[in-house]
């Protein structure tokens, strides 16, 4: 069951790999049909939805924050269990390279010519299928979990939801 909306195939390869379990998500056809299949396609079922911070989101009334750091801010509906995380601090790609500049590395370091290059990549059919697109994610996927970081921070909280689903607490979440 598809659980988690993305809004493009860059971000379902990384969460898919994050959560250990790419069934689980989806991707919608940007970020107002992840919003949307959360908030009203979703009708009652958990559900979650990941969008970059890029713009000015129209977070639906029905959510509050329940979370933010520098890197996301996670809503949850009033009354249901669904879930908007918003990354960043723009794009999926800036998200990415905060970890990267958390590791004194860098895109170029894998062959990318610079930031631009990444973020075309990550932004085609398939980024996966990209050598040096793979190499980057599997440098993040294997230091991520070395430290307190905002990857593994949202890692642990997606966990939680998934585990969770209609037992959320947020107290608990806010505490993780």
């Amino acid at each position: 069951m598809k659980l988690i909306g993305v809004e493009c195939w860059a971000d379902m390869y990384f969460f898919g790999r994050l959560v250990n379990d790419k069934s689980l998500i989806r991707k919608e056809s940007g970020d107002d049909a992840v919003i949307d299949g959360v908030n009203i396609r979703s009708k009652d079922s958990f559900s979650v939805g990941i969008v970059d911070v890029d713009k000015n989101k129209k977070i639906p009334p029905s959510f509050f924050k329940i979370y933010q750091d520098n890197n996301s801010e996670i809503f949850k509906h009033s009354d249901k269990c669904q879930f908007l995380i918003l990354i960043g601090p723009r794009q999926f790609e800036h998200w990415v390279n905060e970890f990267l500049k958390i590791r004194n590395s860098s895109v170029e370091e894998f062959e990318f010519i610079n930031f631009v290059d990444f973020m075309k990549k990550s932004k085609s059919l398939k980024p996966e299928n990209d050598e040096r697109f793979k190499n980057l994610m599997n440098f993040v996927f294997g230091s991520f979990q070395t430290d307190d970081n905002h990857i593994s921070k949202l890692k642990k909280q997606l966990e939680y939801l998934i585990e969770k689903k209609y037992q959320f607490s947020i107290e608990e979440f806010q505490n993780l």
